[in-house]
């Protein structure tokens, strides 16, 4: 698990550069925003790196199903009742920026624990902060490059240090082969997928992400 881990962040680093890209070329990046959350975000990855990398299997698997559960019954609810899908339209600021802070560093754990970017955490945080949906949607996923890379390191280091035997061509807790493979396989998909996201209604993409989450939550439960 720690393996799939690490080699997930550091494929969402290289994800996450060009999805900023494409995100930013269509002017839905808040930069200043980003940058007033990032330093609570970045001790929270580390933190949750080093813990993600040295609990065991299960209590790390049961983290990722437990994440991807709790996010697919929140995307069904809105699904389902038809929220949380207006695309333009600002929220009331409903957090102040202490309670902002103390929340992204706790995302920030969360993120490297499970091996996400943390777009799917950090829109609604963004959200009660005032920004629309498709600027959370852009920030998020800036954000997602320091987190990503920060933790990739990491957990490149604490597989170095560490005394688990590793297979071949594994750099840490990164594997070095499936690494390049998603990589390669994420060149256009990624740019294509920020198109598809911004043309797309957005009760559907929530929708089809709740379902992929459930499949793989029920995979790694069942495995």
């Amino acid at each position: 698990m720690p393996l799939a881990i690490g080699t997930s962040m550091a494929v969402v680093f290289v994800t996450s550069m060009m999805g900023a890209r494409a995100h930013h070329a269509n002017g839905n990046v808040d930069f200043k925003t980003a940058k007033e959350l990032l330093p609570a975000i970045v001790v929270g990855v580390i933190i949750g790196a080093i813990v993600g990398s040295s609990i065991s299997r299960n209590a790390l698997a049961g983290c990722v199903i437990a994440f991807e559960v709790s996010i697919a019954g929140m995307f069904l609810y809105q699904v389902w009742h038809r929220e949380g899908h207006a695309e333009e339209v600002a929220q009331k600021q409903i957090l102040q920026r202490r309670p902002m802070f103390v929340i992204s560093g706790f995302l920030g754990v969360i993120s490297s624990v499970v091996g996400i970017a943390g777009g799917t955490l950090f829109v609604p945080l963004l959200g009660f902060d005032g920004i629309h949906m498709r600027k959370a949607i852009g920030t998020a996923s800036a954000l997602g490059v320091p987190i990503s890379i920060i933790a990739a390191f990491v957990y490149i280091v604490m597989g170095l240090m560490g005394d688990k035997v590793l297979p071949a061509y594994s750099l840490g807790f990164v594997y070095l082969p499936a690494f390049a493979g998603c990589v390669i396989g994420s060149l256009w998909s990624t740019k294509h997928g920020a198109i598809l996201g911004k043309r797309l209604n957005l009760r559907w993409l929530k929708l089809a992400f709740a379902l992929i989450l459930l499949a793989a939550a029920s995979k790694m439960l069942f495995s």
